[in-house]
């Protein structure tokens, strides 16, 4: 294990929050996410990004816990940014999001190296149990709130 990633396996210890950085486009689509992820305490946005470029530099530079990213975007695209991040940062958590739901899609994220994908119809219903199983430790009270900056 390197140092990145015992430094976020204590802070999970420690009840901490889950950083996420949201990566996607379209600014309506991290509007979205930020009010869907809004309510659950064990969770904090630590950073968005536009493009699949500017999420690896923000993911390189934050080191957040999970990345949701969309699966198509302009340059870099969701596949793409999620097969990086397994190579430079093994432990970071990623979820690919789309409109277009398909067992193709999902294979090609899983393939890809994401940890899940989720339609972004079905996010509501499927984000939390999906939280549950990637970070079993989420059901513990965060001990402090999440104070970086974005």
């Amino acid at each position: 294990m390197n140092n990145q990633s015992a430094a976020r396996a204590a802070r999970k210890r420690a009840g901490r929050q889950i950083r996420i950085v949201l990566v996607d486009d379209s600014a309506p689509a991290r509007a979205m996410l930020t009010r869907l992820l809004a309510p659950y305490l064990q969770v904090c946005i630590a950073g968005q990004a536009a493009s699949g470029t500017e999420g690896l530099a923000l993911a390189d530079r934050l080191q957040p816990d999970l990345v949701i990213t969309d699966l198509q975007m302009p340059g870099v695209n969701g596949l793409q940014l999620v097969e990086r991040l397994r190579r430079q940062h093994p432990a970071m958590r990623s979820l690919v999001t789309s409109v277009y739901e398909s067992t193709t899609c999902r294979a090609a994220c899983l393939r890809h190296g994401a940890d899940a994908f989720i339609g972004k119809q079905r996010l509501p219903e499927e984000f939390p149990p999906l939280l549950a199983r990637l970070f079993p430790e989420a059901a513990e009270p965060a001990a402090s709130p999440c104070l970086e900056s974005i």
